[in-house]
């Protein structure tokens, strides 16, 4: 049975910009297709109307979407770092699963949750923290969707990176900061997937606004021999991850009215 999971099992991690809280209700709650031998289940959701963006960074509207793949070896740890500028889901995609560390400027103190192999987590708004690869054997591999600043003009005007809860820890040399930031070579590696510019994503005339969406992370396992109905994604920009097996994806494209 395990030989047969391997070698035919598909699990796809889903990662999509979906459609307003209306289209999508019970987007919090784990479900299951209707059709046997498919399953889906709902990982982590984050609205981007939670998301505070804070002064003299660049706007969400100006971003892309990005997906990349990060490598964290054997017991490494990835270092201290923001995401007060950069709002992001992630999942563990292969290994045993990572400890995450966040320290809370509000309350002065630490907390450490852990995400295991096939589990989403979202790290937005205040969130400084680090993370430990479980495993002393296995390599950690995440990815990461996120609405990157690449650095580019927004409206003829570029924006630098203010990240006050990260140089506070900094300016204090606090233990935290101070015993989890250094940066050991071959410990971490980032390789980006895929990007692409919110203006670049269109979509259906009278649909939801971007401000009124919802990032959500879903993963779908099919049995051996099992298809995935037609999925149609002009108002749900999607990134697909194969975890395990071999996925074929067959295009249609559609003409759309904007």
């Amino acid at each position: 049975m395990k030989n047969l999971l391997t070698s035919l099992f598909i699990a796809t991690l889903m990662i999509a910009l979906l459609g307003c809280q209306g289209e999508n209700k019970g987007a919090e709650a784990n479900s299951s297709d209707s059709l046997q031998g498919i399953t889906s289940e709902v990982l982590k959701t984050l609205k981007v109307s939670d998301i505070v963006i804070l002064d003299g960074n660049k706007p969400l509207e100006c971003r892309g979407l990005r997906l990349r793949l990060l490598t964290a070896a054997p017991g490494a740890k990835i270092a201290v770092h923001s995401h007060e500028n950069r709002p992001a889901i992630l999942s563990v995609v292969s290994g045993k699963g990572m400890d995450v560390t966040s320290y809370h400027m509000d309350k002065g103190a630490k907390e450490t949750v852990t995400i295991p192999y096939g589990q989403s987590y979202a790290e937005f708004n205040n969130i400084v923290h680090y993370a430990d690869n479980l495993s002393k054997t296995d390599t950690l591999r995440l990815i990461t969707f996120d609405f990157l600043d690449d650095g580019s003009d927004c409206d003829g005007k570029k924006y630098q990176q203010n990240l006050p809860a990260l140089e506070q820890l900094k300016k204090d040399n606090d233990s935290f900061y101070a015993n989890n930031s250094a940066h050991v070579e071959g410990a971490e590696y980032s390789s980006p997937i895929f990007y692409v510019p919110l203006a670049d994503i269109k979509y259906p005339a009278g649909s939801a606004t971007f401000k009124d969406r919802v990032l959500r992370t879903r993963k779908v396992t099919l049995e051996a021999g099992k298809s995935l109905p037609q999925q149609n994604y002009l108002n749900r920009p999607t990134y697909v991850f194969v975890l395990e097996g071999l996925w074929k994806l067959k295009k249609v494209h559609l003409k759309r009215k904007l």
